[in-house]
This record gives C-alpha cells, structure tokens and sequence, in this order.
C-alpha cells in the first residue's frame, strides 16, 4: 500500500510491489494477475479492517454509553496507525476500476449497517429509516474528515488538529441529534 499511496502510484511495476515485499516477480505473479489484482486485495484487507475498527468503536459507544461522536474520532486515530492505506483508500483510489467500486460499495454498506445500529443506540425512538439516513450522513462525514486529515486540506490546517478532531465529533452528534 506504501507503492499505491506514493505520488507515481500509476507508474509502479509488479517488479518494484515483488521488490517492496521481498518476493521475486514470479512470485507475485503466482499469486495475483496483475497489479490492478494487487491493488483490490489491499484494499479489500483495508475494507474489512476498516469495517472492524468501526464496528469496535460502535460496540465501545454502546456498551460505554459515550458520545456517537467517538466513531469519527476513532477512525480518524486509525487512518494515523494506517497511513498509507488509509490515503490510498480514501484519496488514490476512488475511480480506478469497476472492481474497486464495486469493493468500496460493500465497504460502504456494512459501514452504514453499523451507523444504523450506533445512531438507533444513541437515539433508542429513531426509526430505522432515519436512522438509516443518520448513518448515511455520518459515513458522509467520517470519509470526507479521513479525506481532510489525510490530505491536510484548508479545513485541517485551518483549524489546526484538536480544533478538527472537536468539530469532528460535535458535527457527529448534531447528525444523530444528542
């Protein structure tokens, strides 16, 4: 993922990914079919420890009775640890294959299956299809802060990280309404 996430990600061979892993390109070529190949089965680990994190953070708040707010934060301390997968799945690879949406689409529904049931948690009288549409809107928010605090875009450098981290989470609970 470091490859994918560097500057000349479109130009990186399978030869420099078998060196990076320590592997002879045959190697690599017995695994997978081609670079694009690679691409998918790194995002697809990303994905599903993405979706587990998530899953963690939502369990925490549940059982803790904290602030839904909690989530964004807690995904946004794991695009730190996971740098540079993080940026490829956030910021490099929206668009690069049919394959690769189709992947980030099921990542995105069983996010939003896990919002639900943290906003039904954080508003026990919601409706599923509001609560539906409270985790659509907190998947919004959690990609599109993972995308600032990535990229250090205006957003971030503008209000600095703790100022960022602070909105994060009251921008989370004026979604949920709590």
């Amino acid at each position: 993922m470091e490859l994918f996430a560097s500057p000349r990600a479109d130009a990186i061979t399978v030869a420099e990914i078998a060196d990076a892993a320590g592997m002879t390109s045959a190697a690599v070529y017995y695994h997978f079919a081609s670079k694009d190949d690679i691409l998918l089965e790194g995002l697809r680990l990303v994905g599903e420890e993405m979706v587990a994190e998530v899953r963690r953070a939502q369990q925490d708040v549940a059982a803790r009775h904290a602030s839904i707010g909690v989530i964004p934060v807690r995904l946004l301390e794991w695009t730190d640890e996971r740098r540079a997968a993080a940026t490829v799945w956030y910021v490099k690879s929206s668009g690069v294959s049919l394959a690769v949406e189709q992947l980030r689409r099921e990542v995105r529904g069983e996010l939003i299956t896990v919002l639900t049931r943290a906003a039904k948690a954080a508003r026990t009288k919601i409706s599923a299809a509001e609560a539906a549409v409270v985790a659509t809107a907190l998947l919004s928010l959690m990609e599109t802060a993972a995308t600032s605090w990535l990229t250090e875009d205006e957003s971030l450098t503008g209000l600095g990280r703790r100022g960022f981290l602070e909105e994060t989470v009251r921008l989370a609970e004026r979604i949920t309404g709590v």
